[in-house]
This record gives C-alpha cells, structure tokens and sequence, in this order.
C-alpha cells in the first residue's frame, strides 16, 4: 500500500502510466529513466497534470548509480536487468530501509524467484534472494494487456527485506551456492567429488578469511544454473591446478577426506542442492567453514 507519506521509486517510467497512478497517492516519485526521450515526454505530461512538484526524475543507469531514499519501490522494470536491480535493492547492503519492492517481472523469471526446494525451478537465485528478503506471488499479467503486445506474459510479485538478516558474508555465500548449484541435481557428495573443485577450495581455504566484504551483486543475483551430469577430470584442470596437485598432494587427499567427513557427519552427503532449504545451506556452510572450509 502507497502512503500518502511514502517516496516511491519507479525504475523505467516510460512515457508515465504507473507514474501517473503513483503520484495521486505517494508525497513523492522519484523516476530513474536511461531514456531522454522518454524523460522528456514523461515531463511533459506530468506538467500538464500539474504533478511536476511531486516528480523527480534522474537520467541514468539504475545499475551504476546510487540510490536515493524511498520508501517503496513500485516498477515495471526492463526484463533484461531483473536479476542484477533484485540484488542491488536487497543484497547490495545489510541495512535496508525502505518496506518492500513491487515488481512486474518476466513470468518465467517470477517463477524461478519464487520457486522452492524440491521444485523443478529451485535455483540458486531463489535461494541467495530467499536469503535476505521474502518473496510473494501477487498476480499474473496477461501480454494482451499491454500495447503494444509483448511476446511474453508477466507477473506481479513483492519482495520484502527480512529484518532480521543472517551476518553472513556475501562473497563466502556466493561462492558456496555457486558451487552446489554447478550440479543441483546431484548428490553434494558427488559435487565436491571432482578433483578440480577439491583443489580450487583448497587453495582458497589456505589463504582465506572471513569479512564483510564488498561483493559483486551480479553475481549474487545469478539465475544461471548448471547441471552437468559429466564429472571434471584432470584434464580440466589448469596448469596452476596440476603444479598446486603435484606440491600438495598429500596435503590435497587430507583436505578431500575432510571434506567428505563433514558431509557424512553433518548428513548431506546424500542429499542433493534442489531439495536443501536455506536452513540447510547455512548449516553446511557453517561446518564447513568451522573445519577451514572456505569458498571465497
């Protein structure tokens, strides 16, 4: 619900329509458009409302900006930058203070955000969004709705910042989720199986340590899943790789054992990414990193 106190954010105003409605019940609209031909129709015609007090429009980039206070955002975003705006709104800091986001997103895309564990469309950006903040289904969008046609259908969801966020740091989850979604349908014993994936954590596990660091959102908002079935070898491993193995092998075999004594302690060895809950992914990332496992 818009306030009549509340500033609300629009991203991509177009030529106005949502803004419009927005301004006849919010104190304030700030409109982000990349657009100056839409900027300057879009000024047109909310001076011709008389609305132009109420409006601040700002040229640019969504994605390479910062962002100015509001108190909601309300967007028919551009599909093609869903997955990147979603984690700059709700990853990109652990203080959050404006009440929710609403956004028309491409139905497919809705889908995946909404999906849950065990579903066919869990995915790894389900579950870094389902992190930080929650995800609720308000309704579908017909394409006929729109003019002209588009060639997809649409949905409606609101995305609300949890208040109480888990102290984790971004890099180190990202590169966990990234990992155990590289085969989300496999089991995670036989994900931390390949030797290149053995090797790479035991290298980052020798020199890493946990910060809040800084963190590329991008990433953390990644929809991208893969789902080889084929196992790494050594002949995917890079010459770095082959000179860290031949240096480090017993080293290596110890750092692998350990790893598989975390899974079967912690009882995820036979469990599999598409049907963990974010509970479960915190957990094993938790033994993991108390034994010196680090992913980032």
């Amino acid at each position: 619900m818009v306030l009549p106190t509340d500033t609300v954010l629009e991203i991509g105003p177009g030529t106005g329509n949502l803004t419009v409605r927005l301004l006849e019940y919010a104190k304030k609209v700030i409109a982000i458009e990349i657009d100056k031909k839409m900027v300057d129709a879009l000024q047109n015609r909310i001076g011709k409302l008389g609305l132009e007090d109420k409006l601040t429009v700002i040229i640019g980039n969504v994605l390479k900006m910062e962002l100015p206070h509001f108190d909601l955002c309300v967007s028919n975003i551009p599909y093609g930058i869903s997955s990147p705006l979603i984690a700059k709104l709700f990853l990109n800091s652990h203080k959050i203070s404006f009440r929710s986001a609403t956004l028309l997103l491409q139905k497919e895309f809705a889908c995946r955000l909404l999906a849950k564990p065990g579903e066919s469309d869990f995915n790894r950006l389900a579950v870094n969004v389902g992190l930080v903040a929650s995800v609720k289904f308000l309704m579908n969008v017909s394409k006929k709705e729109f003019v002209p046609c588009p060639k997809i259908d649409s949905s409606l969801v609101q995305i609300q910042p949890k208040l109480n966020r888990p102290y984790i740091n971004l890099d180190e989850w990202s590169g966990f989720t990234r990992t155990c979604f590289s085969k989300r349908n496999k089991t995670i014993r036989s994900i931390f199986k390949q030797k290149k994936k053995i090797i790479e954590l035991y290298e980052k596990s020798q020199s890493s340590s946990i910060s809040c660091k800084s963190f590329e959102f991008e990433d953390l908002a990644s929809d991208y899943d893969v789902d080889d079935d084929n196992e790494y070898d050594s002949g995917d491993l890079s010459t770095r790789n082959l000179e860290l193995e031949g240096q480090n092998s017993t080293k290596i075999l110890r750092f692998k054992h350990k790893i598989f004594r975390i899974l079967e302690d912690g009882g995820f060895g036979e469990k599999r990414p598409s049907k963990l809950s974010i509970e479960d992914f915190l957990c094993l990332l938790e033994l993991f990193n108390k034994e010196g496992v680090f992913f980032h």
